[in-house]
């Protein structure tokens, strides 16, 4: 047998279940308590497959399941030996976890066999979630189901947030018939559009941004600050965590002989104010970390001179949720002299970093405080 997958809790599995198939566009049979289970059950004695050294299982399998044995019979030895006993009958598992000092507290009843097979494996394995021993009849009693490998990688505790949402797409893309994908998108694409940050370009076109904090900095930004700081403001692109590229003026960047490299030094956000000589201004949303200090400063002037900009047309903004924010508080310090901040609940209010510049015109001391006499 090969090696066994980390134990998960029914809990992941039902989180990761809903995750691949929502319950606005799938049969909730899909996503419920028991399947959960069956999901945990299966990983815990290694049915997954196919494969030659495939381990099969029943819906007992999952119905004999418990916490005590998910949380302390976790040894690769715990879980052969159980694996073993379900396949020889429920007496066997009680005495196995007798032998343990575990009492067995089986998740559900026998009668719930046909409710796990029929409702959720079946609507599991038409979703190339799972598979079925060759050469076992449906009808037989044998050891028949297991997950799918490529359906049992997304239940792995290690992925999480980002690349756990990458998992998942890239299995809907792969594994899912034409039609469940569409179902799949048009949820995910609904679920965008309710909860998207909605930013409004000075044009009056309007962008979705990913939820976030760092989308709604963005957002003040492009609606607060442009209209008030720049005279003729365009807005050529907009990154987020989720799509390095959501919005880039293909366009307007060539016709200005500007290219921008995603995968180096996208900003989160890049305008051009038209007015007087023309203007790029270079913009970092903080919600957690990522000001314009000396050494993003430089590596954005570098790109500026390969672009043929020089540098007294860059300008550079660091926008804050507020400076009462922890980040701004921290990170302040590290501004790079000669750019500005700009913070969400201030919006008329900006500051500025920079050297004080003698340009002649100072008064002359004041030598006495006496009138003079007439």
């Amino acid at each position: 047998m090969t090696s066994l997958r980390p134990i998960i809790s029914r809990e992941l599995a039902a989180d990761r279940l809903l995750k691949v198939f929502p319950r606005e566009a799938f049969d909730t049979n899909l996503s419920s308590p028991i399947s959960a289970a069956g999901v945990a059950a299966l990983i815990y004695v290694g049915a997954v497959g196919p494969g030659t050294d495939t381990v099969w299982a029943r819906p007992s399998t999952a119905l004999w399941m418990q916490e005590d044995v998910l949380l302390h019979a976790a040894t690769e030895k715990h879980r052969v030996a159980w694996g073993k006993a379900a396949m020889r009958g429920r007496e066997k598992v009680a005495a196995l976890l007798d032998s343990w000092g575990i009492t067995f507290e089986q998740w559900y009843a026998q009668d719930s066999r046909e409710s796990l097979r029929d409702d959720s494996w079946n609507l599991l394995r038409a979703n190339n979630a799972m598979v079925t021993r060759p050469g076992v009849k449906t009808t037989s009693s044998a050891a028949r189901w297991a997950l799918a490998d490529h359906f049992a990688d997304l239940f792995d505790p290690m992925l999480e947030d980002d690349d756990l949402d990458a998992a998942i797409a890239t299995w809907v893309e792969n594994h899912m018939t034409t039609s469940a994908r569409a179902k799949a998108m048009a949820v995910r694409d609904h679920a965008r559009a309710t909860d998207a940050v909605r930013v409004t370009f000075p044009d009056g076109s309007v962008r979705l941004l990913e939820p976030g904090h760092a989308s709604l900095i963005l957002k003040g930004v492009v609606e607060e600050w442009a209209p008030r700081k720049l005279h003729t403001p365009l807005v050529l692109a907009i990154s987020e965590p989720g799509d390095k590229q959501a919005y880039v003026d293909e366009q307007r960047l060539q016709a200005l002989g500007v290219s921008i490299s995603v995968s180096q030094l996208l900003p989160d956000a890049l305008l051009f104010d038209a007015g007087a000589n023309g203007t790029f201004w270079v913009i970092e949303a903080v919600y957690t970390d990522g000001p314009i200090d000396v050494e993003r400063k430089a590596q954005l002037l570098d790109w500026a001179a390969a672009q043929s900009i020089p540098a007294h047309q860059v300008a550079f903004l660091t926008a804050f949720e507020s400076r009462n924010a922890s980040p701004a508080k921290r990170r302040l310090k590290d501004l790079a002299p000669g750019t500005f901040a700009w913070f969400r609940d201030e919006p008329a209010f900006e500051l500025r970093w920079d050297e004080i510049q003698d340009d002649g015109s100072k008064l002359a001391p004041v030598t006495s405080l006496k009138p003079k006499t007439p």
